[in-house]
């Protein structure tokens, strides 16, 4: 609506008061005993915002807004009464004028009186509540017209805030479901998330809500379908056999939203996907709709690659492998893709061998970043079986591929050796243990040469141990008995200077497992190492006192509880082969 002022005296103040600037009072009323309705519209937002820093205001133009209230324009209603809640003094024509608002003909005077409540309850709380506003707000929940509704929940909501906000009863449950379909997409989020504080008191009850749902369950809506779908999670709670009907109903409007391109709409429902747990039975066979494209944004990639690994099954993972395989050397995705791969590895046989032959590759790799992540992928991989190997329990993937990332990798082999360490206490007063078996494991990985030659290659690289020194002993200690130059390498890490004492730490206990796989070789290195951290004291202090006080009092142990693997060493002599090599080193 464009309505022009009839004086230029009026368009000057206008203009000021639209500006921010203060008007004296007496033109203030000028403007609001304008026939104008643009020019009272404004005059009423005008008072409602100053009136709080100005008493006069307040008292001079209670009587023309209590006028206007009656005026037969709705819009002239609407204005006066959103100004007349605001002001202070005068509560009690304001109740009397949001009672009849909120029983208007006009629904937009019963929308702004809805409203209006919340203004009157900011500034005189007590007001609404003792002079049953909240009642006529319950009942405006029956207004025919959606809007309406939408805004007495608002206000219910705002003024019951301190008992918990709006009870949301059986019956108020069952006609806000019944009439969600004419709410607008905005409104029938915000009544459905209203609508998670009700639950169904019985089977029968919970059968017919869920009917009632299944049509928004079908919408296309991308906002609405999430927020239906939480609410049929919330209400199925003790029935969770039902979750894998509801993603069978939601699968093609899912896969609908995801084919609009539209890359905002994606992105958020593609994060809510991703919490829904189990979902590959369903969506597996639709992969192709969460593909990673070219042209999507970084921030939609790195989300698809997230996802993928939910939806991969042992029909689609090396499809899908395919398809990450391209985004591995890209810029915005490389950390994901490269994250992704590892995941989809821990599916099948097949694909675990396909991840094994990318990391080849990706390990020779130009941009060291793309270096460093293939490392941690390599040691997702190597560290677990493939899911055939495996219950259906263990074998789903990680809620997060992003929890891959440098730092916890970084700080994976601390934590592990840090509470394998505290078991140290139960062993100091028992009589030696027999030799562990566990501790061997990764004598029964099998890792292709080519790949071993990478990792070697990936290991000696400068840049890489000057940008991810953590890692690169942590890889160094996992497959020393693989790495016949881990030594050579182990030593040049160890001339290189680190500020942080963490890495120091690092460093012994990557010696330490180098030590016990190639004992020969690093006896006399692993004794630098440890009077060195001795000397730095912290930290790596601590941990040199617990890897040395793990070798001398408990060699046979000292492999379980570093996480090693003993090489071309015999059970039967470990004890004995052990306490020599430790004499050796303490010379």
């Amino acid at each position: 609506m464009t309505m022009v002022p009839t004086s230029s005296g009026n368009k000057l103040l206008l203009s000021k008061m639209i500006g921010g600037g203060d008007l004296p009072t007496s033109d203030v009323v000028e403007l609001l005993a304008s026939h104008d309705t643009l020019c009272k519209k404004l005059t009423c937002c005008h008072i409602a915002d100053k009136c709080t820093s100005n008493n006069d205001l307040a008292l001079l133009t209670a009587n023309l807004l209590l006028r206007d209230a009656s005026d037969a324009n709705p819009a002239i209603r609407c204005a006066s009464i959103s100004a007349l809640a605001a002001l202070p003094g005068i509560e009690e024509s304001a109740v009397r004028a949001l009672t009849s608002a909120l029983s208007d003909q006009a629904a937009m005077v019963r929308r702004c009186g809805a409203l209006g409540c919340v203004k009157l309850f900011d500034h005189c709380p007590d007001t609404v509540v003792e002079c049953g506003l909240t009642d006529a707000l319950y009942d405006g929940l029956r207004d025919s017209d959606p809007i309406v509704i939408t805004n007495c929940i608002l206000a219910l909501d705002h003024i019951l805030q301190a008992e918990g906000g709006i009870v949301v009863n059986k019956n108020i449950a069952h006609y806000l479901l019944s009439r969600i379909m004419q709410f607008s997409e905005c409104n029938a989020v915000y009544v459905l998330t209203i609508l998670l504080r009700y639950s169904p008191k019985s089977e029968e009850e919970l059968l017919l809500l869920l009917n009632t749902l299944d049509e928004l369950l079908l919408s296309r809506a991308p906002a609405v379908l999430v927020a239906s779908v939480k609410l049929f999670l919330h209400w199925t709670q003790e029935h969770p056999h039902l979750k894998k009907d509801m993603l069978e109903v939601i699968q093609p409007s899912v896969c609908k939203i995801l084919s609009r391109n539209m890359a905002e709409t994606s992105y958020l429902l593609l994060e809510f996907i991703g919490l829904l747990g189990d979902i590959r039975k369903v969506f597996g066979p639709h992969y192709k709709y969460f593909l990673v494209r070219a042209k999507d944004p970084g921030y939609l990639k790195t989300q698809k690659l997230k996802v993928l690994s939910h939806i991969s099954t042992e029909d689609n993972v090396c499809s899908l492998i395919e398809e990450v395989k391209p985004f591995c050397s890209d810029y915005q995705s490389f950390r994901g893709a490269v994250s992704c791969v590892g995941l989809l590895s821990k599916v099948s046989p097949a694909a675990h061998s396909m991840g094994l032959s990318m990391l080849v590759t990706l390990l020779d790799a130009p941009a060291e970043r793309v270096v460093i992540a293939a490392l941690e992928c390599l040691m997702n991989i190597v560290l677990s079986k493939p899911s055939s190997e495996k219950n259906s329990s263990e074998c789903a993937p990680d809620p997060d591929p992003s929890q891959s990332s440098l730092g916890n990798v970084e700080a994976q082999n601390p934590s592990i050796l840090e509470k394998s360490f505290s078991q140290l206490s139960t062993h100091i007063e028992e009589s030696e243990l027999e030799p562990k078996t566990s501790y061997t494991a990764h004598n029964q990985l099998e890792l292709p040469r080519d790949l071993i030659e990478a990792v070697i290659r990936a290991l000696s690289r400068e840049h890489v141990q000057e940008a991810a020194p953590s890692l690169v002993l942590y890889v160094l200690g996992t497959l020393a008995p693989h790495l016949d130059t881990a030594p050579d390498i182990l030593q040049r890490m160890s001339s290189l200077s680190f500020s942080l004492p963490s890495i120091h730490a690092d460093l012994v206990t990557a010696a330490a497992q180098t030590f016990i796989s190639r004992p020969a070789q690093t006896q006399l290195l692993l004794g630098a190492i440890l009077a060195r951290a001795f000397k730095c004291g912290g930290e790596a202090a601590s941990r040199a006192a617990l890897v040395y006080a793990t070798l001398q009092e408990h060699p046979s142990d000292a492999a379980f509880l570093l996480g090693a693997t003993v090489r071309q060493l015999s059970p039967s002599n470990n004890n004995e082969v052990y306490r020599e090599q430790q004499l050796e080193v303490t010379e």
